[in-house]
């Protein structure tokens, strides 16, 4: 008989209630939050099987949670977690001894996604254990914005230019101006595909000027602005006006902001996010024997 995984699915069923319990920990827990919410939106698609929720306990206040999104069909994870209570030796064994994750290919690439700080020493020592190495770390700062905060998302758009979702048709480009990581072109088809997106376009030649995502776990991602059309105050537009789409659906808006960006966390305050105190991390990681590591980056 097959051991137990110390990372049990779970249910359907009480989905709902975990992302209740989450939001009483809100920053810390913003991150599997949003992996909650997509697994709800995502239930009833194909894809609902790229999302995997975990918990190393039944009763969730005690517990802690991971979530792990399957980036692509090969051995590519996004993996981010969360603990209920300040003891993280469940987490540590639970990620020391599970088979969720392919840790045994070479192949295996894993950007651990905006966790806590706090739990980065439980994250080293499970990747030292499975012969893997730490490519980059980038520290962090949470943004967000709740949905009683509505009406602080004012924008007008001007004359020449029209607001429309993304289509496959510009997953290449957005690609090009993004990261080299190992599935990068189906991840971005995936979220086109099922989540929010946003594009500034030109009325007159049809031109993508400007765009958003929203990632795995709700948070704004990939924005970016042609160098042609930069300084036309297109960013402030994306980031109110999808801010308003998910915040009149009753969902929190998030953007994780790398604590270099000084230029992006100063359109979030600008437009009345709210901000962390305390830092998040990516982490990008590969085994020890994979080749050429250093050629991606988060």
């Amino acid at each position: 008989m097959l051991p137990i995984d110390p990372l049990q699915p779970v249910p359907s069923t009480r989905l709902k209630e975990l992302s209740e319990k989450l939001l009483a920990d809100v920053p810390q827990s913003l991150t599997v939050h949003g992996i909650v919410q997509t697994a709800l939106e995502w239930q009833e698609t194909d894809f609902s099987q790229r999302i995997g929720l975990y918990s190393t306990n039944e009763d969730f206040e005690s517990s802690a949670i991971v979530g792990i999104f399957t980036v692509s069909e090969s051995n590519d994870y996004s993996v981010s977690m969360y603990c209920f209570g300040e003891d993280t030796s469940e987490l540590r064994e639970a990620l020391m001894t599970t088979s969720r994750i392919n840790w045994g290919s070479p192949e295996t690439t894993i950007v651990f996604t905006a966790i806590p700080e706090r739990l980065l020493s439980v994250l080293e020592q499970c990747l030292s254990h499975h012969d893997f190495r730490i490519v980059q770390t980038e520290k962090s700062l949470y943004n967000w914005k709740t949905p009683d905060q509505l009406k602080t998302c004012k924008y007008s758009c001007p004359p020449d230019v029209k607001l429309a979702p993304l289509g496959l048709e510009s997953a290449e480009l957005v690609r090009k101006y993004w990261h080299n990581l190992p599935g990068a072109a189906e991840y971005i088809e995936t979220l086109i595909k099922h989540n929010v997106t946003l594009g500034v376009y030109s009325c007159s030649t049809g031109e993508l000027c400007a765009w958003v995502l929203c990632n795995q776990f709700y948070a704004f991602t990939m924005m970016h602005t042609m160098e042609g059309h930069r300084r036309k105050g297109y960013a402030q537009i994306l980031c109110n006006a999808l801010s308003e789409r998910l915040l009149h659906s009753g969902v929190i808006v998030r953007a994780v902001t790398m604590a270099y960006n000084k230029p992006s966390l100063s359109l979030f305050k600008a437009h009345q996010f709210k901000s962390s105190q305390e830092l998040f991390v990516y982490t990008l990681a590969m085994p020890l024997r994979t080749e050429n590591c250093q050629q991606y980056e988060l």
